[in-house]
């Protein structure tokens, strides 16, 4: 197989693996509370869990959202007392993010729950290096940084 091919195929199955994720992002699930949170909740839990307070512009540039969908999202969760929002009492222009108590009882649970899904999926690629999942890793930036020119108006092709 030439490398045009092997290269087709690879980007083939990064579009497979993309819909995938989708659908199953798109199936609400419950992470040991009652409440169903969608995947992109949970994972914005996860980054304001990560930082223990943050803000609606930091999540927007670590997600590639726009604030004002950001602010939304968090609005949501405020209502299912999951997360609080405050004034920084530093800069009263600014208000900041953290966890709930609930929502750390959430955060922990997919936490635990990521870990426990990485440790299976790393089990079925025993036959793969750390060299491979590196070159992966940059495989995956290279494409991911061309996917991002192109989203932001530009050539898929670093100039």
């Amino acid at each position: 197989m030439d490398r045009e091919k092997i290269f087709y195929e690879l980007m083939e199955t990064i579009y497979e693996t993309t819909r995938l994720v989708s659908d199953y992002q798109s199936v609400p699930r419950t992470y040991g509370t009652e409440d169903e949170l969608y995947m992109v909740e949970a994972h914005t839990l996860n980054l304001i869990g990560d930082k223990k307070t943050t803000n609606t512009s930091e999540i927007a540039a670590i997600t590639n959202r726009t604030k004002g969908a950001v602010s939304q999202m968090i609005d949501k969760l405020v209502k299912k007392d999951l997360v609080m929002k405050y004034k920084n009492p530093d800069n009263h222009r600014e208000v900041k993010i953290e966890l709930t108590p609930k929502g750390k009882i959430v955060y922990g649970y997919h936490k635990e729950l990521d870990a426990e899904e990485y440790r299976k999926h790393l089990k079925n690629l025993a036959q793969f290096t750390d060299d491979d999942f590196k070159k992966y890793i940059m495989i995956s930036k290279i494409i991911n940084k061309g996917t991002m020119n192109a989203i932001n108006g530009g050539d898929v092709l670093d100039k």
